[in-house]
């Protein structure tokens, strides 16, 4: 689970997203910092716990709100099926929907579908990395664009092309942790 180990029913995070990098280059983090309040974004909540719904085993924010993958109360192993409940920025439930991870296509699938898939693929220990993976391709390929978590992406493609760029900068443990998640969703 991305955060773990708080049972309060949400945890209130701020995150900076940095519009302009060339006005930070050579501007040392002292620089960097006094810049931080003009890029500030506001905050919003990532939902973690709740009763109700099962054990959260994973949660993710970012500009777009929180999703967190609930492991239901009835949950069967040998057939798992997941609660996934996304918030909007402001904290208005969006979507709530069940989500059976044997039918997640990964060449065509939204992010809650998605994030259902990962969590269930960390939560099993099939790919302990499967969360950070996931959240780390989602966050740099869509940095500039933007995205909803409704959109279907060819997540597969994008795990492919994350360990192509990883593999060019020379830095093999990345390489590993996509590669390790790109072959369990290949299964």
């Amino acid at each position: 689970m991305t955060v773990n180990g708080i049972s309060a029913g949400y945890y209130e995070t701020r995150y900076t997203n940095i519009k302009n990098k060339a006005d930070m280059a050579g501007a040392g983090f002292a620089g960097s910092m006094g810049k931080t309040a003009a890029t500030q974004n506001p905050s919003f909540a990532l939902h973690i716990s709740n009763e109700a719904d099962g054990k959260s085993i994973g949660s993710s924010a970012d500009r777009n709100g929180s999703v967190t993958v609930y492991k239901p109360k009835d949950f069967d192993p040998s057939h798992p099926v997941y609660k996934v409940k996304a918030w909007d920025a402001e904290g208005n439930v969006m979507a709530e929907r069940m989500v059976d991870v044997a039918e997640v296509d990964p060449n065509s699938a939204d992010y809650l579908d998605m994030f259902a898939s990962s969590s269930h693929l960390a939560d099993s220990g099939k790919c302990p990395d499967a969360q950070g993976a996931f959240i780390g391709a989602n966050a740099i390929y869509n940095s500039d664009s933007g995205y909803s978590y409704f959109d279907k992406t060819d997540w597969l493609g994008m795990i492919r092309d994350m360990m192509q760029m990883q593999y060019d900068a020379g830095n093999l443990a990345g390489y590993v942790k996509y590669k390790q998640f790109w072959d369990c969703l290949e299964q």
